[in-house]
């Protein structure tokens, strides 16, 4: 059995929505380390994992609040394809802070 590429529309979608809830919980986790007097560019790799899979974590919640999982089971996408979907940009918001961190300071 052949796997089926993802539509698009489907991945950019998905993309979009990872990217979104990722840059919303990176903002609110960096003003909670800004209000604790730490600088919100030095996170450790670990919180940087917990980040990424707290915001992957969002998206299949939004997925699952707007009732598209079965949609997208129906259009063959399967859950380990949106968990990668959802956690890439957040992987690369990550990986680009993690680098500025380390150019700044």
């Amino acid at each position: 059995m052949s796997m089926l590429r993802s539509n698009t529309l489907v991945v950019r979608s998905c993309l979009l929505r990872g990217a979104i809830l990722w840059l919303l919980a990176r903002t609110l986790i960096s003003a909670m380390i800004v209000a604790a007097y730490g600088d919100p560019f030095a996170v450790s790799a670990r919180s940087a994992v917990i980040i990424i899979g707290m915001s992957t974590a969002l998206a299949f919640a939004q997925t699952a609040r707007l009732r598209e999982r079965v949609l997208l089971g129906n259009l063959g996408v399967p859950g380990a394809t949106l968990a990668a979907y959802f956690a890439l940009p957040a992987l690369a918001g990550e990986l680009v802070i993690a680098l500025l961190g380390a150019a700044l300071g």
